[in-house]
């Protein structure tokens, strides 16, 4: 078997692995900086990542997996599709779907290792690898679009045209020199619905998200207040947003199911003790917030829609020593509260 051919059969394991694994798409890049990551750079340099220091002081790490792996030369990235009905409360309070199930950090990296590790039994040969997902400084979504996953589209977003965007990804950084796979084309076109149906307006041209006027940085990962202004376009969700991507054409809808995960109401996330929350839902996403996160988003969300049936409990929760739950709770019972009666012979 010569060089090429080698190589060529080294990344049909890996494609052959990964699809036994569950993984909906499977490409491959080369190693080194992907082509739209200056983009990144101008993002981190303008602002726009809002409090997520954490980014920007990895940033130059994520543009180069070797900084990951020495002698890294390729990266295998992984897509699993969680397209699913909305997660959606009796009271209609929503949740983002990817939020659905056991934490994806934890699930995905367990099926990316179990990957390398039988390919690595298939080629009977020693090689370096690292699984990354999400929280590893990677600059995921562009070494994605590089290893023709998918478009990275206006909203940001990995898109590909039948899975559409509703992707979570992982990656196998290895020292084994893989052939890349090409880019696909964008596909985005003159459509703006994702920009357009954006709550908050928090694009600031297409692809440029400003998180700083984003929800789903606002309800999980911000800690502490809510601007009034964040809190009053909240309205149903109380964790994440996935408006931009329910907009657009490539995802399709999907109607709610009745084998839906129940979703509990903002009265019952307000009402949530600690053992409860550990038990339902420490082990997911959801944790990425945390419950007092949860409880906080739940006020703010009462607040928005006029859920004036749970002024008491927000009376309740108006004194907490969270800083950001007291504030969405007093924020909250100020909208809700009924206006006091005019003055016997004053004006009405």
């Amino acid at each position: 078997m010569n060089a090429l051919s080698d190589r060529v059969e080294k990344a049909r394991i890996f494609r052959e692995e990964a699809e036994r694994e569950g993984f909906s798409r499977v490409g491959i890049a080369r190693a080194d900086p992907p082509p739209r990551f200056d983009r990144f750079r101008d993002w981190i340099g303008a602002g726009r990542h809002a409090g997520m220091a954490y980014l920007e002081n990895t940033a130059e790490v994520r543009a180069s997996p070797g900084n990951l792996l020495p002698g890294a030369r390729s990266v295998v990235c992984l897509a699993a599709s969680h397209r699913s009905a909305p997660l959606r409360a009796a009271d209609g309070s929503l949740l983002a779907r990817y939020s659905a199930g056991p934490d994806y950090h934890g699930s995905l990296r367990k099926s990316a290792i179990r990957v390398a590790k039988s390919v690595g039994r298939r080629l009977d040969e020693s090689f370096g690898w690292r699984v990354c997902v999400d929280s590893t400084p990677l600059a995921e979504r562009s070494f994605a679009a590089a290893a023709g996953l998918g478009w990275i589209g206006k909203n940001g977003c990995l898109i590909d045209r039948e899975l559409g965007s509703w992707l979570l990804l992982a990656e196998i950084v290895t020292d084994l020199d893989l052939p890349p796979d090409d880019p696909v084309a964008e596909l985005c076109g003159s459509c703006v619905r994702c920009l357009e149906s954006c709550p908050t307006q928090a694009f600031v041209e297409p692809g440029v998200l400003d998180a700083a006027r984003c929800l789903a940085y606002w309800t999980i990962e911000s800690r502490g207040p809510i601007p009034d202004e964040v809190k009053a376009a909240v309205g149903d969700r109380v964790f994440g947003c996935d408006v931009c991507q329910e907009a657009c054409p490539w995802n399709g809808a999907v109607a709610d199911a009745s084998d839906s995960p129940r979703v509990p109401t903002r009265a019952e996330w307000i009402a949530m003790g600690k053992g409860e929350w550990r038990r339902r839902f420490g082990a997911t996403a959801l944790n990425r917030a945390g419950r007092r996160g949860l409880q906080r988003n739940a006020a703010a969300s009462a607040g928005a829609v006029g859920d004036s049936g749970l002024l008491p409990a927000l009376g309740a929760i108006r004194g907490a020593a969270d800083r950001g739950l007291a504030d969405a709770a007093a924020w909250a019972e100020a909208r809700l509260a009924p206006a006091p009666a005019p003055e016997p012979g004053g004006t009405p």
